[in-house]
């Protein structure tokens, strides 16, 4: 690989892309190269005459100049690798100059390196600055050569300096001359590059001529076809309109399908809640008719007790009327015996007397046991003959509360199934007004979706006019450019 094709791979693709960078690029990655090289050439050279302050220093010159293509690679900054590149050299050559005997050493002749550098690879402004800094450098070793001990002495004997000053010379020589060759070579490959963009661009001519040929005919033919599309285009935008009038009656009618789906969404929702509430009271009204039939029941128990009790009452009666016979017998028996007593008193005298008023008394009582008697004969009557009626009423009203009782369980069983009904009826309400709902969502969606095509379709209406007048507007162009064009092609065929 030669040196040439070394350098070719430090330059950074930014700087392949103009002419002017390429050749800066190239000359700043020779002169590192180059210089790094001969360095250590005359390094060792130092190190055989035993000055190491010289060959280190060279050394590390050499090292820092053989960087510059590295730091260029990485940053593709050119201007900072050209001036790190003169920084290093000019700092090189100081410190030979200082370590090597000062102004009159063999190393100052390489002072006149330093802007001939800068100005190669880093332009004209770069190289008089470092022209001036180079002079200033001289004047101040000048000015140290007047006084003594301000420089470090040199080692090398007197003799080695007619040498010396010789591979100084010729080492001078070498970098001037490969400096000017690598700014030479890059201008011959950019010369080269533009004589081969020449030719190209002349090829592109011819290609762009037939290019412009086609392109005239395609014109022509895009024109006819712009035409045909401009009436196309009319034809759709007035279709594009009578649908768009035909959307907004679609978007009026689902708007007012909406309303009523809306409305009717709600009355099912009221009918539900009604259906709930009616539910509720005729679950409420079974309870009651539950709890009624449930008294109704006791109050029939209790009458059929009340009836039993009665004829038991009654049958007690009948005896009690028996007794109350028995005792009437009684009462008349003693107040005949009483009379009988009364007769045979009388007849005794003043000796049955006493015997007459017992038998008076005992009469008496007998009087007062019958009256009573009849009494309690009277009102067990009217006890028995209510007891009778009161039984004839009792079985009346059960037999009639047993018929309610059959009623009652007909009407219970019927509310039953207007419960359930009720219950069913608002289950289907509820099936109903979610069916509602869900086909009020569909309308809601189905609206929307037809007022998003109206738009779209009102919008799209727009862009087919505006399409329409684009067309016609481009029919315009092509004419123009194609006039433009066949002015083109003969102005391009003169110069040919």
């Amino acid at each position: 690989m030669t040196l040439a094709a070394i350098a070719e791979w430090f330059v950074p693709e930014n700087a392949r892309q103009t002419p002017e960078l390429a050749i800066r690029a190239r000359t700043v990655v020779s002169m590192g190269l180059l210089a790094g090289i001969i360095a250590p050439l005359f390094a060792l050279s130092y190190f055989k005459l035993h000055h190491p302050a010289m060959g280190y220093g060279i050394l590390l010159g050499g090292v820092c100049l053989l960087l510059g293509p590295f730091l260029l690679k990485m940053t593709g900054a050119i201007r900072l690798t050209a001036e790190f590149l003169v920084l290093a050299m000019y700092g090189m050559v100081c410190w030979m100059v200082y370590v090597n005997g000062g102004i009159l050493s063999t190393s100052a002749v390489w002072f006149a390196s330093i802007p001939f550098a800068a100005i190669f690879v880093a332009g004209r402004m770069s190289g008089m600055v470092w022209t001036g800094l180079t002079l200033v450098a001289i004047g101040l070793f000048f000015l140290a050569a007047h006084d003594p001990g301000s420089l470090p002495p040199t080692p090398i004997p007197h003799t080695e300096f007619p040498a010396l000053q010789a591979k100084s010379l010729v080492g001078l020589s070498l970098v001037i001359l490969a400096l000017a060759m690598a700014y030479d070579r890059a201008k011959s490959r950019s010369f080269e590059k533009l004589e081969a963009a020449r030719s190209e661009a002349e090829q592109a001519s011819h290609a762009m001529q037939r290019m412009m040929e086609q392109v005239t005919r395609s014109i022509h033919a895009a024109s006819s076809a712009s035409r045909e599309i401009a009436a196309s285009t009319t034809m759709m935008a007035r279709t594009m309109h009578e649908q768009r009038e035909r959307a907004e009656e679609m978007v009026s009618a689902a708007q007012d399908m909406a309303v009523v789906s809306t409305q009717t969404t709600q009355q099912s929702q009221d009918a539900t809640r009604t259906a709930d509430t009616a539910g509720a009271a005729a679950s409420s009204g079974g309870e009651a008719m539950d709890n009624a039939v449930q008294q109704i029941n006791q109050a029939s128990e209790a009458i059929r007790q009340a009836a039993l009790r009665l004829e038991d009452l009654g049958e007690k009666s009948t005896e009690v009327s028996g007794i109350v016979q028995l005792i009437r017998g009684i009462a008349d028996q003693t107040n005949l015996l009483a009379l009988n007593a009364a007769i045979e008193a009388a007849r005794a005298g003043e000796l049955g007397r006493g015997f007459a008023v017992v038998a008076d008394e005992v009469r008496k009582l007998a009087e007062r046991t019958q009256q009573a008697t009849l009494d309690i004969e009277h009102k067990i009557r009217l006890i028995v003959d209510g007891t009778n009626e009161a039984i004839v009423a009792m079985r009346s009203g059960s037999t009639q509360i047993q018929s309610g009782q059959a009623f009652t369980a007909a009407a219970q069983e019927k509310l039953s199934g207007v419960i359930d009904d009720t219950h069913r009826l608002a289950q289907i309400l509820v099936m109903v007004a979610r069916a509602e709902e869900t086909q009020n969502a569909g309308f809601a969606r189905f609206a929307s979706n037809i007022t998003a095509v109206g738009e779209s379709t009102r919008s799209l209406s727009g862009e087919t006019e505006t399409i329409a007048q684009a067309t016609r507007r481009l029919d315009a162009l092509m004419a123009d450019l194609g006039q433009s064009v066949n002015r083109f092609s003969g102005e391009t065929a003169s110069p040919a």
